[in-house]
């Protein structure tokens, strides 16, 4: 379950795109490499700027990772694992001035991202998260067909995460500097 916040320039008119939503990731880590895929919804959240203030209706999203872990963080060494990921989200607005204009919302979304942080106790992993992205996002208010993007292009994070019995983890993290999020899940790796 996870809560996004970012603004997305269409053509130099600033939107405030705030979402929530969740999703279902497995994961197979047969070596250093590690592989995800990831299914979930848009449950909801807004839109809102100079083009008009929409609301988001239910939608979906997917993605695939790959992931590279340099070092593990047991003993004295710290843990620094790389990934990219490729993702979509897709889901319909309304205009909450005009009912009638209900556009489409679609974002495609390319992300490099490292992970640095300590493992401590064998089981817990507090990290500092850095992320660049980009990709364009379809967007058509008022029947005009515009294309456009994220303003800040990174993200800064913190987060922990648990290892837990039975190739269960727990992890939370909170985006604070350019896209924000707040993100808390339970994962199952085989």
């Amino acid at each position: 379950m996870g809560g996004l916040r970012t603004e997305i320039g269409f053509q130099g008119v600033s939107q405030r795109l705030e979402e929530l939503s969740t999703a279902v990731a497995v994961t197979y880590r047969p070596s250093r490499w590690s592989f995800q895929a990831a299914l979930g919804a848009v449950l909801g959240g807004s839109l809102d700027g100079g083009l008009g203030n929409y609301r988001l209706s239910p939608g979906i999203l997917a993605s695939l990772s790959v992931g590279y872990t340099v070092l593990d963080g047991r003993g004295p060494s710290p843990f620094l694992a790389l990934t990219f990921t490729a993702g979509v989200a897709s889901m319909g607005t309304s205009n909450q001035a005009d009912p009638g204009d209900q556009p489409g919302l679609t974002a495609l979304d390319f992300r490099l991202a490292a992970v640095l942080g300590k493992r401590f106790f064998g089981f817990w992993l507090p990290y500092l998260g850095a992320a660049v992205f980009g990709g364009p996002v379809y967007f058509a208010p008022g029947g005009q067909s515009l294309v456009g993007s994220d303003e800040h292009h990174f993200r800064l994070s913190l987060g922990s995460s648990f290892s837990l019995p039975a190739h269960l983890e727990a992890f939370v993290e909170v985006g604070f500097l350019g896209e924000q999020n707040l993100v808390g899940g339970l994962g199952y790796a085989f």
